[in-house]
């Protein structure tokens, strides 16, 4: 259990029905048997067949005297051969587990190496990549994805974040390949075959899924410096994306050692690419993986970065592989801080108005989130269920909102002392919290209480007014947040500050503790300004009543572009002339491109002659981000053949791919007769992650043109550009729903597209039968839970089949036979495992 010394009941988070699934249940950390100290693997592989064989010899030590047995996760795996110190020992392999029977009772601490010889045809954890009749062109290759407890489907190991231990691995690979792994390359040995061996060595402990293995024909790209080995291996007709893609790569590394005030971690930093991965990026202990879409063309780079996904994954070479989780329900420990970590190199790197807009967008992530739920939870079907918004983006702005409670000093030592004290540990939140306590004084439980261990964020209603005769400033601060199913009354130091003509805000630092509470402040003069967190150093939802006139001057003069930003919003819902006047000077004239998308959307909004002829003036804006901003605000004039004229040689061409998709999604909602024409042209154009024909997609879908099905479900068809597929098919959910007579034959469609190759397919099909809302597929669904492997997919089909029960149900008839469906789920699954136990036992 966490040595949490809050109010106990809150050591985990709550069952809330928003998140947990019929079946879910608390999972508790792992005991362990043994202490791994090290892993040996010795492997070929059988790359036609998608196979791999070889020996993975455990050096262990015992916990207790008298340990006997010693339990390795195999899953589907022959195994042929088990040796403890040198001679053959019993074992029995169920298909799950091979307990190994080290015979006379061991004493605590005695080391003893396991070597279990073994086969396996991987269905996770490690991936054949070859063409098909679809894909001709994809390359031959071969790469491991670990996380979370997928290393037990291609290594027997103990397969848990609470075990450290270090790590070798050599494997053969053919002549023309390179092989990466963790740590350092000992030896690159060229066999009498024409295959090659390579000896990788890893001599900092690592847990069991970080452990990697990625093979093919790479071309390597240095960018060492002096005492580490900097590099990035891509196919070889992508070595110039790979160069712009990383570039920053050297310069975050600086970075974030000068943050953690530790060097890096690990014997070298290698970035490989690789083709479909199954995640963004995978960190790695020295050796990251990342999908092929992070690679830029040199004009998605006018206006994209993937120096978030990149941070993200660098970061995690201190939280996540340096400092641990011991268990999965503290997983926002490596998550949070890793997606913190692109907020602060978006700070160094571009200023602060790029990190306030970071922060802006992170948040509104997180509200996007379906469900609320406390941070650290336990409860869940599997790991991978409580990978979402609330572990990466949450997270992460608890962290900015802590940082804002202490200051820049005490947060940066704090979050050092917490690095400096338990790397090479596992942790838990509360070794956070005693890190800060030691190092500041500051006990923080109560923050951590609210924030980590329950739900939900404070909303806040702010309002202000002046008494001109007692000189006083009056803030009214409601918080308006459900308090239900364990959500706070948030406890907030929060910054409240008033500025008159141009002169520096007068600040006053409060505290909010209750549901209402007035603020009053004495001062000279009546302000022109009131700000409620200056700089947005809370995660929280604001609405702050003020006049057109205070929200004109704080878009135009506010020196904190948030402030801007929820002023052009503002503006946005209040209209009138004087506010379509502000808010076309903001787009063409503030120095911020965030402030000018938001004063764009805003116009669209408000919508009008006057805001539609302003957005066309404003189409000259020259930041892409910004016009692409304006081309997205002009979908909201329906049926305006002038908006039609303007937008159609966006959507051809622009120097921003993002631009052109926006203009065909903004042709799309115009719903005219020349849209369906303009749209389709540039359909099949190429385009960064094929961006151009997501918005074709999207453009079709809101024309509400049944001849828009046609090109929407080629687009879904396996051997389609594959960054498109998933658009085409949550496309298709949305045609279904509206045009009766095609709902058959789509829902049909959706129902095979659940056996896609690609798991992303597979989960969008899910969606698409749920967004149809017939209790029809709801069987289905069952089916694709039952036989996914990835947990995301068995999670969405399962979410998907209870919603379409739902619709059709009375809330006690969908209780009862959730439970009843459960309990069928579960009695599947257990004769699944004895057929498997049955097959992985059956001699080669």
């Amino acid at each position: 259990m966490p040595s949490w010394s809050g109010s106990s009941s809150r050591g985990f988070g709550q069952r809330t029905p928003d998140h947990a699934l019929p079946g879910d249940q608390p999972k508790w950390p792992r005991d362990r048997a043994v202490d791994v100290r090290h892993i040996a693997l010795d492997l070929q592989l059988d790359i036609p067949a998608k196979t791999v064989r070889g020996t993975a010899t455990h050096t262990v030590a015992p916990m207790n005297d008298g340990t006997r047995f010693v339990d390795f996760d195999a899953v589907d795996m022959r195994i042929s051969a088990v040796t403890a110190g040198g001679s053959p020992v019993p074992f029995d392999n169920d298909g799950r587990r091979v307990r190994v029977d080290l015979g006379s009772g061991r004493a605590k601490g005695e080391p003893v190496d396991v070597a279990i010889t073994y086969e396996a045809k991987p269905r996770l954890g490690l991936y054949f990549i070859a063409p098909d009749d679809g894909y001709p062109d994809k390359p031959v290759q071969v790469w491991s994805q670990c996380q979370d407890e997928d290393t037990r489907y291609w290594i027997p190991c103990y397969d848990y974040p609470n075990q450290k231990q270090t790590s070798e691995l050599r494997v053969v690979v053919p002549g023309s390949w390179f092989a990466l792994s963790n740590g350092t390359l000992v030896e690159e040995t060229a066999n009498p075959d024409g295959t090659k061996t390579f000896h990788w060595k890893q001599e900092r402990p690592h847990a069991t899924y970080l452990l990697t293995l990625a093979a093919g024909e790479f071309s390597r790209i240095d960018a060492s410096r002096d005492g580490l080995t900097i590099d990035y291996f891509v196919e070889p007709k992508d070595v110039e994306a790979g160069e712009r893609t990383f570039a920053n790569t050297p310069e975050m590394i600086a970075e974030f050692e000068r943050i953690t005030g530790t060097a890096f971690p690990w014997a070298k930093y290698s970035q490989v690419v690789v083709r479909d991965f199954v995640f963004g990026g995978m960190e790695n202990t020295s050796a990251t993986s990342m999908t092929e879409n992070i690679l830029m063309d040199a004009k998605a780079a006018r206006d994209f970065t993937s120096d978030p996904l990149v941070s993200h994954e660098l970061a995690h070479m201190w939280f996540g592989d340096l400092l641990t989780c011991r268990d999965w329900s503290h997983g926002w420990l490596n998550e949070s801080f890793a997606t913190y970590f692109e907020v602060l190199w978006y700070e160094h790197k571009l200023g602060a108005d790029e990190m306030s807009q970071y922060v802006l967008e992170t948040v509104d992530d997180y509200l996007g989130e379906r469900y609320r739920r406390s941070i650290v939870n336990n409860v869940y079907h599997e790991p991978i269920d409580i990978f979402d918004r609330h572990l990466y983006e949450k997270g992460a702005m608890v962290l900015h909102t802590l940082r804002g409670v202490l200051g820049d000093d005490g947060f940066f030592r704090s979050v050092q002392r917490y690095v400096r004290e338990h790397q090479d540990r596992n942790v838990v939140t509360q070794d956070l919290v005693d890190a800060i306590e030691a190092e500041t004084g500051r006990n923080l439980e109560w923050f951590f209480d609210q924030w980590v261990y329950r739900p939900g964020h404070p909303e806040f209603k702010v309002s202000w007014s002046w008494d001109d005769d007692a000189k006083l400033a009056s803030v009214s601060v409601k918080q308006s947040q459900d308090t239900g199913k364990d959500v706070a009354v948030f406890r907030v130091p929060v910054t409240i500050d008033f500025r008159t003509g141009r002169g520096k805000p007068q600040a006053f630092r409060v505290e909010v503790t209750e549901k209402e509470h007035t603020f009053v402040f004495p001062l000279a003069a009546k302000p022109d300004l009131c700000r409620f967190d200056p700089y947005h150093w809370v995660l929280k939802e604001l609405e702050f009543e003020k006049s057109p006139g205070e929200l004109r001057l704080q878009l135009r003069d506010d020196d904190d572009v948030t402030g801007r930003i929820l002023a052009a919003k503002s503006l946005g819902k209040k209209g009138g002339p004087e506010a379509v006047d502000a808010l076309e000077t903001a787009v063409m004239k503030d120095r911020f491109w965030g402030v000018q998308a938001a004063a764009a959307k805003a116009l669209g909004e408000i919508q009008g002659q006057a805001a539609r002829d302003a957005l066309l003036r404003s189409l000259a804006v020259r930041h892409p981000k910004a016009r692409r901003a304006v081309v997205a605000a002009l979908g909201a004039f329906e049926g305006d053949e002038l908006v039609l004229t303007a937008l159609v040689p966006f959507s051809r061409r622009d120097q921003s791919w993002f631009v052109e998709s926006e203009a065909n999604r903004s042709i799309g909602k115009l719903r005219l007769p020349g849209s369906f024409d303009a749209i389709v042209a540039n359909f099949d154009r190429p385009s960064f992650r094929q961006v151009v024909r997501v918005g074709c997609i999207d453009g079709l879908v809101e024309l509400r043109d049944e001849r828009g099905i046609a090109p929407v479900l080629r687009a879904a068809g396996y051997g389609e550009p594959f960054q498109a597929r998933t658009t085409a098919v949550a496309a298709l959910g949305k045609f279904a729903k509206r045009f009766d007579q095609r709902k058959p034959d789509l829902c049909d469609r959706f129902v095979q597209l659940t056996h896609d190759p690609d798991f992303r397919v597979r989960i969008a099909a899910a969606n698409a039968l749920k967004a149809v809302d017939d209790a029809t597929y709801a069987g289905a669904l069952d089916a694709m839970a039952a036989r996914e492997l990835d947990g995301r997919g068995v999670r969405t089909a399962r979410e998907a089949a209870i919603a379409l029960r739902k619709g059709a149900k009375t809330d006690d008839e969908v209780k009862a036979l959730r439970d009843d469906l459960e309990k069928l789920r579960q009695e599947n699954t257990k004769l699944k495992d004895r057929l498997e136990k049955l097959e992985a036992t059956r001699p080669a």
